[in-house]
């Protein structure tokens, strides 16, 4: 794995450019590994998605879901006014709450069968394992 590219260097350009569009391209490089996410395997994917079910669940029952990033505003007044048109869209919204944390369900209930699946792939992998170094010939 080669490691990333450390982007422009904002003085090494030939060319002249404007403080703005090397602003753009230094935020475009770090957004790039914003998406990133490490490995993770298949219980600590099923756990994600319980947390995520867990989340769905309690937004649906809330009038202002917890934590709403555009809810916020640095005055109060400005607040007030998203909340107020907020709360006046939620009957729209909380359906695609329970609708996600619904279909986040079969979700889970795939990655246990996939988690059981998983075991049995190890369980006769360690059969044919088993039957290849005890059968004399590769007689199998």
């Amino acid at each position: 794995m080669t490691a990333p590219d450390p982007g422009p260097e904002p003085g090494a350009a030939s060319e002249p450019e404007d403080e703005g569009y090397l602003s753009l391209v230094r935020h475009l490089y770090w957004s790039q590994e914003a998406g990133a996410r490490p490995q993770a395997g298949t219980r600590q994917v099923r756990e994600q998605m319980l947390e995520f079910v867990a989340k769905m669940r309690t937004d649906e029952r809330a009038a202002t879901p917890l934590g709403e990033p555009h809810l916020a505003a640095p005055t109060p007044l400005r607040r007030k006014v998203k909340y107020a048109m907020f709360r006046g869209g939620r009957f729209a919204t909380r359906r695609y709450d329970r609708l996600l944390g619904d279909a986040m369900d079969l979700s889970v209930a795939l990655s246990e069968r996939v988690l059981e699946l998983e075991h049995q792939v190890e369980e006769l992998q360690q059969q044919v394992g088993d039957l290849r170094h005890g059968a004399p010939g590769g007689d199998a």
